[in-house]
Parts: C-alpha cells; structure tokens; sequence
C-alpha cells in the first residue's frame, strides 16, 4: 500500500517528467519518438528467451540509459511498458548494477546490435524470474506513475470536462479514454475513478 504523501510525490514527478518530455501532447502512441527526443534511447527486441519483456540498461559507454522492450507485446502495453520503466529511473530506488548475469548482458546487446559497454540496472523487484507480485510496493509505484505520466491531470482533467462526463456511462468514457491516450481499458478505468473524484470534489 503506497501511502497518501508518497503517491501525491510520485503524481507530481510523473507529471513534472510529462511536460518535460511531451509538453501538452497526448499521443502516447509515439511515446518512444519523444523518449529518443530527450537523449533516452528505446529498442524494440525480441526477449522471447529471457526471463523479462523489458531491461533497463546503462551504456556506459555513452553515459545514457537504455529501455529495452519486447516487440512480441501489443503496442499499448508496450506503451504501458515504456512508461514504467521511465518511472524506475525517475523514482529514485536504490538500483545496483548487476553483473552476475553475463549470459542476459551478451544476448542483449546481440539483439540490440550493441557494440558498447552495457550494464543491467537491478532493480530491489527483479527476482530473475520477470514476474513482480502485483502487491509488492515498488511494482505498484511503478504502475502509479505509468499511469499518471500517461494520462496527467493538465491534460486529462479538460477533457474529461469537454465530454460532458456526467451524461456519459462509464463505458463509453473508458472506451472514449483508451482512444485519447491509446492505454487499456484497465488504465483508463483507474484514471476516470480518480478524475471523477478529484472534479466532483472541487464543486
């Protein structure tokens, strides 16, 4: 359970790293294209044989983190992915670089045609497997921010209010919402709740 005061932090970086990156754009689908804008390199990869469908990596080479992704996923929770692993490096946790798995380093930078020196940013979740419990605390302040910094208040809260929201059911708003942003259904569900809430309070 992420607390009240570090959920209202993790909205405002999440915020704060969207209009440094997108401004006041909301088409999420060129997430990557504005990535690369800001020195944050994206590669699309096939890691059917590994154990995660995303690696944040460090070329130390050219002092730039890396955000590598599996090209199998659908495109918006390849999005979704993206977004979360841009959370990790903008929360702050306490990453070590791991080096005990050389085998992960050489395929990946096979498959990403890397000829410089790379490392594996290990995050405290990583348990090698790929799979994070969806009530461990780190996992769930990388979903908050995935969602927040895909679907900000500067943005959203407009909108919202330009679909005459209260007319509407909640169906056709979630389906109006994962239109807009290009996110699931699940995202644009949690988001509504939490506008709705925030707009009907400040009435």
């Amino acid at each position: 359970m992420i607390s009240n005061k570090r959920q209202i932090e993790i909205k405002k970086r999440a915020d704060k790293a969207h209009q440094a990156i997108m401004g006041q754009n909301i088409d999420n689908e060129n997430l990557a294209t504005y990535f690369k804008s800001v020195g944050l390199a994206v590669v699309n990869a096939d890691l059917s044989d590994l154990a995660a469908t995303a690696y944040t990596l460090y070329n130390m080479d050219k002092d730039q983190p890396q955000i590598v992704v599996e090209n199998a996923l659908n495109h918006r929770d390849w999005i979704y992915m993206l977004a979360k692993k841009l959370g990790q490096l903008i929360l702050g946790w306490d990453y070590q670089v791991s080096q005990n798995n050389p085998q992960v380093v050489e395929r990946l930078c096979q498959e990403v045609n890397q000829v410089d020196d790379i490392a594996i940013l290990d995050y405290p979740f990583s348990d090698g497997s790929g799979q994070c419990p969806t009530n461990n605390p780190i996992e769930a302040e990388a979903n908050l921010f995935a969602e927040q910094f895909l679907v900000p208040d500067a943005t959203a809260r407009p909108i919202l209010q330009g679909l005459d929201w209260q007319t509407l059911s909640t169906a056709q708003l979630i389906q109006k919402f994962s239109l807009i942003y290009f996110i699931d259904d699940q995202i644009a569900r949690n988001r509504l709740t939490t506008l709705i809430q925030e707009v009907s309070q400040s009435k």
